[in-house]
């Protein structure tokens, strides 16, 4: 049975291939993003937070990471020129091309991987606080995975954010909520996104839920009768493919930036983060170099 991969403390190996690093910044399916609206603007990946277009921060953590080659964000073409204006700062090394945004996110997916025959990782564009940790976390676990998917704790998230409001995923061994992060070993891994063609949570088709998961795998994930870990075992079998969740322990990866609250909240860690820590009063030379 496949544990969950954890982060922290983690011997990473990069991998012997590249990467690409799809970043899925197209509209909302149902309009204008309310965070958009309130800055006047018709996406909420050019919004800007701490001083950049909130997808930029996303797409500066991937571009310096040693392992990611490529970059592909999907967005809708008339979108493309605020883009261009992101990626012309960004570092030099690697490429980076804008992929018009299908009408679901599946295509929206396939579409940014065409071309590309490595590894891929997808994430969102408001993926703000994104980290390296989380994605040597997510190279790591395509050692023996097809697909990766990353969950924090509800203890983490909570730590991060008292005022959460997406919902955590209930198993025997805990809550988790997603990270919006997925990793796929080559672009055939990603074919099992398919199940999720029709929109996000499966559109409200609760067949297609069924198909995807299967009766038996609902009636236990709604009984709480497995981990996390055995679940993705479950959808391994049911799939024919390696399935593996990766807990990461910073509650801060499953942080959306979807409103004015997540916004001045991620602004804030953002700030947090570029402050060098202050040593304690009176710490040895040696102990303030560490901090």
């Amino acid at each position: 049975m496949d544990r969950p991969t954890h982060s922290p403390d983690m011997a990473i190996r990069m991998p012997d291939t590249a990467i690409r690093m799809i970043v899925l910044a197209g509209r909302h399916p149902h309009g204008t993003d309310a965070l958009a609206q309130g800055f006047g603007m018709t996406h909420k990946c050019l919004v800007p937070l701490a001083g950049r277009p909130l997808v930029a921060h996303v797409l500066q953590t991937a571009a310096v990471h040693p392992a990611i080659a490529s970059l592909a964000i999907s967005v809708e073409r008339e979108a493309f020129d605020g883009l261009f204006d992101v990626l012309s700062q960004l570092p030099g090394r690697g490429i980076a091309k804008l992929v018009n945004a299908r009408e679901n996110l599946v295509d929206s997916v396939l579409a940014a991987a065409e071309g590309w025959d490595g590894p891929v990782l997808v994430t969102t564009a408001d993926h703000a606080l994104l980290t390296p940790a989380s994605i040597d976390a997510m190279i790591a676990a395509l050692d023996d995975a097809d697909l990766a998917f990353a969950m924090a704790p509800r203890a983490t998230v909570i730590s991060a954010d008292p005022q959460h409001d997406h919902p955590f995923h209930e198993f025997s061994d805990g809550a988790y909520a997603s990270c919006n992060l997925y990793a796929a070993a080559n672009p055939e891994a990603l074919n099992a996104a398919e199940v999720f063609r029709g929109g996000g949570r499966f559109a409200g088709n609760a067949w297609g839920v069924l198909r995807a998961f299967g009766f038996v795998n609902m009636v236990r994930l709604s009984l709480r009768t497995g981990s996390l870990a055995d679940a993705a075992a479950r959808l391994s079998r049911r799939w024919s493919l390696r399935l593996k969740p990766v807990v990461l322990r910073d509650g801060s990866q499953a942080l959306d930036v979807d409103d004015a609250r997540t916004h001045a909240l991620a602004e804030a860690m953002l700030a947090e983060r570029a402050t060098p820590p202050r040593p304690e009063p009176g710490a040895p030379l040696a102990r303030r170099a560490l901090t």
